[in-house]
């Protein structure tokens, strides 16, 4: 049997990917964190003239997709949807397939500030329909099914009807299962 030499530093970087995988734990994986805060803009899918501009949204990766682009399917949570004519929503990705995913959406009344933690029921989240979006109103997401849940929150920043846009922003927990929305040390 013929050995052949494990080149310097991967067993390290494995053992590190390891201790780093997501479980559900919920302070295992990333550990601390910093609030990090986004600003995103999405363009309404169900408009023509945004074909080739990103209308959804991914928060365990943070980062928008076009969800027309070869792919995407799968690899976001929430879409923005309507506007031409109607309400501009926010859409959890299980709305769009007929598959059970844990991508929803719950409404708060608190001020962005203010929310702490994300919901932890399943029944608090909206998996299945568009949920209308409101100026004053702060929304938690949680992902979809994948290796574990992440959450996050987001904040309106601006509502535009007429341009059938979206745009917010956003701070997101990396670690798994965690529902917390501010870092430890906050």
């Amino acid at each position: 049997m013929r050995f052949y030499p494990v080149p310097r530093g991967i067993v390290p970087a494995l053992a590190v990917f390891a201790l780093t995988a997501c479980t559900d734990e919920p302070d295992f994986g990333f550990g601390d964190w910093d609030a990090q805060l986004d600003t995103v803009t999405l363009y309404s899918v169900d408009r023509d003239e945004h074909q080739g501009l990103p209308s959804a949204y991914d928060i365990r990766f943070t980062r928008t997709y076009r969800v027309e682009d070869p792919g995407a399917t799968g690899n976001w949570d929430f879409a923005l949807t309507g506007g031409d004519g109607g309400a501009l929503t926010l859409t959890p990705i299980g709305a769009f397939f007929d598959v059970e995913n844990q991508a929803g959406l719950f409404v708060s009344d608190d001020t962005f500030e203010e929310i702490e933690d994300a919901p932890a029921a399943d029944s608090a989240y909206v998996t299945d329909g568009p949920v209308v979006l409101e100026p004053e109103v702060v929304y938690i997401v949680r992902s979809r099914t994948g290796s574990c849940l992440q959450f996050a929150k987001l904040e309106p920043i601006e509502i535009d009807q007429a341009a059938g846009t979206f745009t917010f922003h956003v701070t997101s927990n990396p670690n798994c299962n965690d529902t917390a929305l501010i870092p430890p040390e906050d």
